[in-house]
Order: C-alpha cells, then structure tokens, then sequence
C-alpha cells in the first residue's frame, strides 16, 4: 500500500510543472514586442490662390479677383484658373444635387466671368464643383495650374 501511495505521489508530482517566473507574471521570458509610432501626418492641401465664401456681394470680391488674376497672369500668362464651388452637404442627395446647381450657377459662374473680364481666356477658366462636409457655407476656391 505504501509503495502504491509513494507511486500516486510521484505521479502526481512529474505531471506538475514546478513554480517559475511565469506563475506571477505570464508574459516573462518572452521577447518585447516593438511598439511602432503611427506615421505622421500628410501634407495639407495647398491653401487656394482665392478664397470667397458664398453670398458675398459682388462687389466685396470683384476688385480683388481682378486685382489677382491680372497679377496672375502677367507673371505666367499660360495658366488655368480652375474655379472650384465647394457645397455644404445637406440632407438629401436630390438637395445636394440643387445646391450644388445653385451655388455654380450664381457665384461660380460670376467668379468665371469676372476672371475672363479681367483678361483671361476663357479657354483658361475650368469650373469644378464639389461636397464639402466641413464647412457650413458654400464656399468658392479659385486654384492655378
């Protein structure tokens, strides 16, 4: 019987791992992992060569788009002035889609038409129209290529 108590023992006792660091902490002896920063941040968009936020009368932004582009073109009488009419978004897609047809039709084309009148061709003046979610009024970018 003793010789069976004294078997049952050292069995019990060889299927035992015996006590290491890894009792109190799981994670010792294991290499580190590397902790990797996230990347930076990109570049921001170039900052428009004009800049005139929707609803601003005509005559608050004229002189200074005639002012520009002619300033524009003396240095470089070869470039396309792409005029961009940022919309806010709004509920609907079918809205979106009128205030997008309304902002152009009203200041976009007469930031256009105030570029060509300043003596740029209108081979040389591109209308773009695009959603902005990040701002709360429509606004017009004029950019050079």
């Amino acid at each position: 019987m003793a010789i069976a108590g004294l078997c049952l023992v050292s069995g019990a006792l060889t299927a035992c791992t015996p006590p290491d660091q890894r009792l109190f902490n799981p994670n010792a002896g294991k290499p580190p992992k590397p902790h990797y920063p996230p990347a930076p941040p990109g570049k921001p968009a170039p900052a428009p060569f004009l800049q005139i936020v929707a609803g601003t009368p005509k005559a608050e932004w004229a002189p200074a788009v005639s002012r520009s582009t002619k300033l524009a073109l003396s240095r470089k009488p070869d470039l396309l002035f792409v005029v961009t009419v940022l919309s806010p978004e709004t509920g609907s897609p079918a809205a979106q889609v009128k205030s997008i047809e309304t902002l152009t039709e009203q200041d976009g084309k007469d930031v256009a038409d105030q570029i060509v009148a300043s003596g740029a061709p209108p081979n040389q003046v591109q209308i773009e129209a695009k959603t902005d979610g990040s701002s709360p009024k429509g606004r017009i970018r004029v950019d050079l290529r």
